[in-house]
């Protein structure tokens, strides 16, 4: 239809409660409502007042939330410059634009699109002129962190001859973070790095720096606007008049501060629309809370519901699945999700009901449409463990395997990346962290597979644990180099001083030497000899569990992470350390442990050092090299409109986090690593916890329009891993070993 601009639309002598009345209204509802299903029609007609909208996953929000924006303007007459949307990420406002000029013909309407943060910042800086140089930077940020930290105990954060964990420091602040988000120290909170004393302490001076300096840090702009507004009702009152209609993308993800200045910012007209899922609620350890969504009926009571039940993205088998997985949760808005497209291998439609699931809260429907039959993934025998991938739905569209390690699973997900290209299809593989990434990134860069890190992490070779091996090695079977050695002698402690080392290389009889007047230290040097020369005959895999069981270095990690007690420790002053300072030290020492566990795995692949040497000096460049290759092809193809390139140079897949994922979707997804203590996270250990993690689950599942692909490590006698038990709830049985 011909519309006109939004000028002319505003002279129009409609009122809004006669406009669906209207000619107009008459002559072009089929064309407002063409695309629109009937719960989506509901939405995109809603007028004034609030209302919440469920959209699950794949349930057309961004087009239901654009056309309701076009429907206030032509239909209801609303200013457009009077309208305010807001989304969480600057790529959601820009799409969301796009698509709501791409709607409009191109033409020009002062509706604005804006992430919270820079909406909050506009109004600070009109009504309490904040500029650029107000918001406080990344730099700045640690400086005054590092400020407030004077006061506490040195040992608390200085390491690496005195300067500054990097890894300890940037939890804090992400602690701090969380605390303005919600607003307020929770009863039962405890801070990972230092007590709730200092924690407070730490806060409090912060704080006081940013009020004297006038600064705002981005987690400020929330609370400052709260406080504006409550302060000065001249101010309030003029920004609910500039924005008459609010709505509000993802508002499963909002925190307690950004939701208190959004219900001061509607005010009496109560014109509040906002679409989220609370199923897909993963952002907790920012301050995001999906019980905003119900307390949001609490406080808007007359509140309209509509759910957008239907999932137009995905296949029934992983809509099934996937609804067996997060009907589990408790604390949920009941749910049936229907599959919107046709998805049978036989060409029949079918439309998935989830299983009914017991309890108050959790999801009630009919019986499954599509029952598991005989030798599918629920009734696999044990020999074909590990051997091919095994259908957990009817629709083959879900598919499980279990491999004997990480190398096995990240070679067979690599090579069916690969199968995936050649049959047209986007894939990714979504993992719980980026360090999980790294075995599938190295089976991809061995198969010159090009593919495009979302987030790399960094090199994992660079650990500190990884360059202590590695110096080891080096020093055995490279000659005794003071620099090697210089990092090693006292890990495990030995009581050497650098004092004696004058040379570019290590005697022993010259230490011995040097030692002569301390007699327990010659045994400590002669172990130490003995040592080194072993592992001089060793294959490196061995070499390296040598140094890690023989030499004790395992042991010291857990000593230099007060997990045993020191020299002259006893378990009692052990114990008197901080609750959160222990869960820090607990933590890295994980992260250690698996550091070590990756060294000695990617040793077992080469014959000398040298080999290994080459390998990690090359494995920084070749992943940005695979990062740039597979970005310029992308941009190349997107410009150019063309398809098909070769297999050499197309970036065929994509490895993101399950919280980066959010918001993506492909035709394949593989979800490797679904282990217990992966996913879940060995962290979550009460239900709320433990339920975000099912829901970031439930996320990376429902990226999946055609074929989802999970996978777990059966692990070694040693080491076993087991399946995540969300496996088990989409229905998996996992073999008897």
């Amino acid at each position: 239809m011909q519309r006109k601009s939004w000028k002319s639309l505003e002279k129009r002598n409609l009122c809004p409660e006669s406009a669906r009345e209207s000619n107009f209204w008459n002559r072009h509802k089929q064309e407002y409502f063409l695309q629109a299903n009937k719960q989506q029609q509901r939405a995109i007609a809603h007028n004034t007042g609030p209302a919440l909208i469920l959209a699950g996953p794949g349930s057309g929000k961004t087009f239901t939330t654009v056309e309701r924006v076009r429907y206030l303007i032509e239909v209801h007459h609303a200013d457009p410059s009077h309208i305010l949307v807001i989304t969480f990420t600057k790529a959601a406002a820009r799409q969301m634009r796009d698509r709501f000029f791409a709607r409009m013909d191109n033409q020009f309407f002062p509706v604005t699109f804006g992430t919270f943060h820079a909406v909050f910042f506009h109004i600070l800086k009109t009504s309490c002129h904040y500029n650029g140089s107000s918001i406080l930077k990344e730099k700045e940020k640690r400086e005054y962190l590092r400020a407030a930290l004077l006061t506490l105990p040195k040992k608390f954060y200085a390491q690496n001859d005195g300067k500054m964990d990097q890894e300890w420091e940037q939890g804090l602040l992400s602690e701090i973070g969380f605390i303005k988000n919600i607003g307020k120290l929770p009863a039962d909170f405890t801070s990972e790095y230092v007590s709730r004393q200092e924690f407070m302490r730490i806060f409090v001076s912060f704080q006081k720096q940013l009020a004297q300096e006038k600064k705002l840090d981005l987690d400020d702009f929330a609370a400052a606007v709260c406080h504006l507004f409550r302060t000065n009702p001249a101010e309030l009152a003029r920004w609910q008049r500039e924005y008459s209609y609010l709505l509000v993308d993802e508002f499963q993800d909002i925190n307690a501060a950004q939701y208190e200045a959004v219900k001061l910012l509607c005010g009496g007209k109560r014109n509040l629309f906002v679409v989220g899922d609370d199923d897909q609620a993963i952002y907790g350890f920012r301050g995001s809370d999906p019980a905003i969504m119900r307390q949001f009926l609490k406080d808007f009571p007359e509140a309209k519901q509509i759910f957008l039940s239907v999932n137009y993205r995905s296949r029934a088998g992983i809509v099934e699945t996937a609804g067996k997985l997060i009907g589990q949760n408790r604390e949920r808005f009941p749910k049936q999700i229907v599959a919107g497209q046709s998805t049978s291998d036989a060409g029949q439609d079918v439309c998935f009901v989830p299983e009914a699931i017991q309890g108050a809260r959790r999801m009630q429907g009919e019986k499954s449409t599509l029952p598991i039959p005989t030798g599918t993934a629920s009734g696999i025998s044990t020999t074909a463990f590990g051997t091919s991938w095994l259908p957990l739905s009817t629709d083959r569209s879900v598919l499980v395997c279990g491999f004997q390690d990480r190398k096995q699973e990240a070679e067979t997900v690599a090579d069916e990346i690969g199968k995936t290209f050649r049959q047209g299809k986007s894939c990714a593989a979504i993992f719980r962290t980026n360090a999980d990434a790294v075995w599938l990134a190295t089976a991809l860069k061995c198969r010159k597979i090009p593919f495009l890190w979302k987030e790399k992490p960094k090199n994992p070779y660079e650990t500190p644990v990884c360059q202590d091996l590695l110096a080891y090695l080096q020093f055995a079977m490279e000659g005794r180099k003071r620099k090697d050695f210089l990092r090693i002698m006292n890990r495990p402690c030995r009581y050497l001083s650098r004092q004696m080392l004058p040379d570019a290389e290590i005697s022993f009889s010259a230490l011995r030497r040097a030692y002569a007047q301390k007699p327990y230290m010659q045994e400590i040097l002669h172990r130490l000899e003995a040592d080194i020369s072993r592992l001089a005959k060793m294959d490196l895999y061995a070499a390296v569990h040598y140094i890690r069981r023989g030499m004790g270095y395992d042991a010291w990690l857990k000593e230099n992470a007060g997990q045993t007690p020191s020299a002259g420790e006893s378990r009692q002053e052990q114990g008197r350390a901080p609750a959160g300072t222990r869960a820090y030290a607990a933590g890295k020492l994980e992260r250690d442990l698996e550091a070590a566990d990756f060294f000695q795995e990617q040793a077992r692949e080469f014959q000398s050092l040298t080999e290994l040497e080459e390998a990690m000096t090359a494995y920084e460049d070749q992943m940005d090299q695979n990062m740039a290759d597979a970005a310029d092809t992308a941009a190349h193809t997107a410009a150019s409109g063309t398809t098909g390139a070769a297999f050499t140079t197309l970036p065929i897949a994509e490895l993101v986090t399950m919280h980066g994922s959010k918001g993506l979707e492909y035709d394949a997804v593989f979800l490797p690593c679904c282990m217990e203590g992966i996913v879940p996270h060995k962290k979550s250990k009460d239900q709320a916890a433990l339920e975000e993690e099912r829901r970031m689950f439930y996320v990376g599942m429902t990226r999946a329009k055609k074929e989802l692909y999970l996978s777990y490590t059966k692990g070694t006698k040693e080491t076993p891993g087991f399946a995540s038990r969300f496996l088990a709830e989409c229905g998996w049985k996992e073999p008897k070993r």
